[in-house]
């Protein structure tokens, strides 16, 4: 994920399941842009990159209700499913092509130019190949009453099995009013008060709509190398949109 939105991704949408079927939600300034290059990122994870030359809302209707036919889209709508029904958060994001980028009179398109390289380096698990349902051992959305609070600008929260498999974590909702936007991008600045993480702001995933810290790959890796599971790990809000693991 980091690596998406370090070449301008954004977060624009999300998937919910809504009396059994599967509904796509699509900020209103992205519905009718063409030309685009998306992601379908879960939990910080990048599972599904696509491009579409057709409006943004439309592409997601035919994930949302396939035709017999068409395989991707019936996969991905398999996929989507599997993930909401495990509570984990699947978002949609675009790369915004502002039409400005030519390579001398000819208009460069940059989803047709970058979808199959990111596709090569990142990998995402469902551009061809096996599908793995994931079943989560916890309950995500009852995850926030694990955390505790000192301060609503800092608090700890445990490391547990979820959170240091996936890369991300919840904030209590009395610290919630402190954080940034749906979307926004956060720096999660580490021990050593120089290094950082680039994050993400979520707050689609809890019912509540506190912020869900999402920090991809990047996070779960300093997780996995600095903490064991039950550990508890201390946060100071720095700015809204910037956080420090203490």
């Amino acid at each position: 994920m980091n690596r998406l939105i370090e070449i301008g991704f954004i977060k624009v949408g999300f998937w919910q399941i809504i009396e059994g079927c599967l509904k796509y939600h699509l900020d209103d300034r992205f519905m009718d842009v063409k030309n685009n290059l998306y992601a379908f990122v879960c939990d910080g994870e990048v599972k599904y990159v696509g491009k579409t030359t057709r409006l943004l809302r439309n592409r997601m209707y035919h994930y949302s209700r396939p035709g017999p036919y068409q395989s991707t889209n019936i996969k991905n709508n398999n996929n989507i499913k599997d993930m909401l029904s495990n509570n984990i958060a699947v978002d949609i994001f675009v790369l915004p092509d502002s039409g400005l980028i030519h390579y001398g009179q000819f208009h460069l398109n940059l989803a047709a130019g970058l979808e199959d390289s990111i596709i090569r380096i990142i990998n995402p698990e469902w551009n061809g190949t096996p599908r793995i349902t994931v079943k989560v051992d916890d309950v995500i959305s009852n995850e926030a009453e694990i955390i505790t609070q000192e301060s609503t600008k800092k608090f700890t929260f445990n490391i547990t099995d979820t959170y240091w498999r996936r890369g991300f974590f919840n904030v209590p909702v009395v610290s919630s009013q402190y954080f940034g936007k749906d979307g926004e991008n956060i720096k999660i600045v580490l021990h050593d008060g120089v290094s950082s993480i680039s994050g993400m702001i979520n707050r689609t995933a809890n019912p509540s709509g506190s912020p869900r810290i999402m920090g991809g790959a990047e996070l779960r890796q300093y997780f996995q190398l600095n903490y064991t599971i039950g550990d508890v790990a201390p946060i100071e809000l720095i700015t809204q949109n910037m956080i420090k693991l203490k």
